[in-house]
């Protein structure tokens, strides 16, 4: 990924970046500190690495859909980013600026933890309850 966003760092300029994917080889699941040496013009959002594949293929659950938690700055970006989610026909949920990234990547790590390392289906997902 490093070589990738530094490779198109100045072409992200003025655009939304969403940092999806996962490495896995240790350190942080994210790209954030890339983004932000190479593509420090880029709004950035980290979203959809804290589910499988199959959950943007079947995002419901009964008629519920599963929710995808996810970080970035508030403003226009997000509600392109937000639009995105739905469109796949998740529901968005925002923990806050990309200063939260580590806690949608804890979110993937207990996805991961518990299809990976639990053996669960993974046609498991998470939904934020309130009353």
């Amino acid at each position: 990924m490093e070589e990738t966003i530094r490779q198109h760092g100045p072409t992200l300029d003025g655009k939304i970046a969403i940092d999806a994917a996962n490495r896995m080889g240790g350190g942080p699941l994210n790209s954030a500190a890339d983004f932000s040496a190479h593509a420090p013009g880029a709004a950035y959002y980290r979203a959809f690495n804290s589910l499988g594949w199959e959950n943007f293929a079947d995002p419901l659950y009964g008629d519920t859909p599963a929710d995808l938690f996810y970080c970035g700055p508030a403003g226009g970006g997000q509600d392109t980013v937000e639009q995105l989610i739905a469109g796949v026909g998740l529901r968005p949920i925002r923990v806050g600026d990309g200063g939260q990234v580590h806690l949608v990547d804890a979110v993937g790590a207990l996805w991961l933890a518990l299809v990976f390392g639990q053996g669960m289906s993974r046609q498991i997902a998470f939904k934020l309850l309130a009353r």
